[in-house]
């Protein structure tokens, strides 16, 4: 699996989504599409490779009542690009 630039990305990385399918946010509740619109330029760290060309990332939070909540997207390689190796390593190659 490669990100915008073709960098090779895995479970593990962390990413930054770039872009977010409109298409998806049209059929969203709001309170959820607000999470989700949130997530744009954040990172995230790759949980999954779903389906061949897909990655997946998630998020949580706490609602009033306690609860834990879960949302997430599985993004195409032109919405995110490769922010860090889990090895440790960034695309240029600094240690971090």
């Amino acid at each position: 699996m490669v990100d915008k630039h073709g960098n090779e990305v895995g479970v593990g990385d962390v990413v930054r989504v770039l872009e977010i399918a409109p298409k998806l946010l049209s059929i969203l509740a709001p309170d959820e599409r607000q999470r989700i619109e949130a997530m744009l330029n954040n990172e995230y760290v790759v949980d999954d490779l779903p389906e061949p060309n897909k990655i997946s990332v998630s998020i949580s939070w706490e609602e009033d009542d306690g609860q834990i909540a879960f949302s997430g997207l599985y993004m195409l390689p032109h919405e995110f690009e490769l922010v860090l190796k889990r090895s440790g390593t960034s695309t240029a190659g600094e240690t971090k």
